[in-house]
């Protein structure tokens, strides 16, 4: 299932098709299953019928250099056997299907599963949907509303809209370099996509263009930066940005799983600049949650006794003028509970620092999102680095940390983990009078760094890190102790 899924997702960025309506009918169907259907003459996933849509089988069969066959049961060899291709034909049909649908979720399952659909099977596809869209139908239309002039750095008109963190952009397939797609999972074909959002929550992408980035995310200590350039809009969009331009979201990484969003920020400042007589550029300085903690982060309200640590970060996240969104929040917060009411006034800023403080934690943003937690946290997923899988040059330890290079990857950010071999490491040279510093003894290493660099016409794609030792299990002194705190 998780094969299929993953796959899905890719295929879903490939094809241009709305990830959300994929995974939604891929479940609904047959739970991510490529199994057969209706008496065998459905297939995979998508339970798509080869007799009706040979063209589908056909791409997938040309993306995965085989040869589709002619008869039924070598159809169905072929397509049991190989899920990258049976998910590759059934993106193909939703794809076709949703948009030949207007992109309105009751007229494609009356043409995906047919017009005599039972209620019940429409609200269970419903119910399903929404779930991936996020609670309501996306049925909005094609185009980029009033913020987009158009021309050729509109990028994507005629595609359909998504939403994502209350922001509307069109759902495109720009970024893969040319000659650049690949066949399997593996680190090849880079993919980008950058959006510009008014305050309406309507993106712009100007993905066509040529766009520069150099994103920083620190676990403590300084807020995250980003700056985001553009070159050679036109006179228009440029001047439309400037007045208009609200929120920067950077999506970066390769075709396949190695590929996501790695900045969301407001922008502070909009400078027009240009490098030469000809190259004009526009930079966006940004940081994530800017107007949620320095803006409209002020609090003005009262607690009932009885709430517990977490139920206070919850109520100042939205009780605040500009409401905040919350991202990881330790579970190891404490769960005593207020033996009397708490009048609150002033920064939500201040308060998140002081339930940190209070927790032995770290208080942070990202990527749009606060943030509290503990250095004992157990990571979600740890990802294994190695030259395989994009790390470049040797690791250098010094002192608590270590210091690494990798090719641009979104699934690195501040607070995860990697596994990194000991023996890719280059230890730190003992000196006179100071004590030496082990490796890990297993190889983990948390990221509390992360500067990602990209040049969607240059050579520069790459995140560099640097990442605590566990050392041995002891959590280091600098992260645990409060009186180290900015604040």
């Amino acid at each position: 299932m998780g094969d299929i899924r993953s796959i899905a997702i890719y295929e879903a960025n490939y094809q241009g098709v709305d990830v959300n309506i994929v995974l939604a009918t891929l479940e609904a169907e047959t739970n991510f299953t490529n199994k057969t259907g209706d008496s065998g003459k459905a297939l995979g996933p998508g339970q798509v019928w080869p007799r009706w849509h040979t063209d589908a089988f056909q791409y997938a069969s040309n993306r995965y250099r085989v040869e589709w066959p002619s008869t039924l049961q070598e159809q169905t060899n072929l397509v049991l056997s190989n899920d990258g291709l049976a998910t590759a034909a059934a993106v193909y049909v939703i794809g076709r299907t949703w948009k030949g649908a207007s992109y309105n979720f009751r007229k494609f399952s009356e043409y995906y599963v047919g017009p005599k659909i039972p209620d019940w099977d429409y609200q269970r596809r419903l119910k399903i949907y929404q779930k991936y869209a996020g609670g309501g139908v996306v049925t909005t239309g094609t185009g980029i509303p009033s913020f987009a002039p158009g021309g050729a750095d509109a990028g994507g008109s005629g595609t359909q809209a998504q939403s994502i963190n209350g922001v509307s952009f069109p759902s495109t397939n720009y970024g893969i370099v040319a000659n650049s797609q690949k066949y399997g999972n593996i680190l090849y074909g880079r993919k980008y996509r950058i959006l510009v959002a008014n305050k309406q929550g309507t993106a712009l992408d100007v993905s066509q263009l040529r766009c520069t980035f150099e994103i920083r995310k620190i676990y403590v200590g300084q807020p995250n930066f980003s700056t985001v350039t553009i070159f050679n809009l036109n006179p228009t969009t440029e001047n439309k940005l400037i007045n208009e331009g609200d929120t920067v979201i950077v999506e970066a990484g390769y075709e396949g799983e190695q590929y996501g969003m790695i900045f969301r920020g407001d922008v502070v400042n909009a400078i027009r600049g240009k490098d030469d007589g000809v190259t004009y550029k526009l930079s966006f300085y940004a940081l994530p949650c800017d107007r949620a903690l320095n803006l409209g982060g002020f609090v003005n309200t009262s607690l009932a006794k009885g709430l517990t640590q977490r139920d206070v970060v919850n109520n100042l996240a939205s009780r605040a003028v500009v409401p905040a969104k919350l991202g990881s929040i330790s579970a190891g917060l404490s769960t005593a509970k207020l033996t009397r009411g708490k009048v609150i006034f002033g920064k939500a800023e201040d308060y998140y620092h002081q339930v940190a403080k209070t927790n032995n934690a770290t208080f942070y943003t990202n990527d749009g999102q606060v943030n509290i937690s503990q250095f004992t946290d157990p990571p979600p997923t740890i990802l294994d680095l190695s030259p395989e899988s994009g790390l470049i040059g040797t690791p250098m330890q010094s002192d608590y940390h270590i210091t690494f290079k990798c090719l641009l990857n979104p699934k690195i950010n501040i607070g995860s983990w990697v596994h990194i071999q000991n023996s890719q490491i280059q230890a730190q040279a003992f000196t006179p009078g100071q004590p030496a510093y082990p490796l890990d003894s297993a190889g983990l290493y948390r990221i509390i760094e992360v500067r990602h660099q990209g040049d969607t016409h240059g050579d520069q794609w790459y995140t560099e890190c640097v990442a605590l030792t566990q050392a041995g299990g002891v959590i280091p002194g600098i992260m645990a102790s409060p009186s180290t705190y900015p604040k």
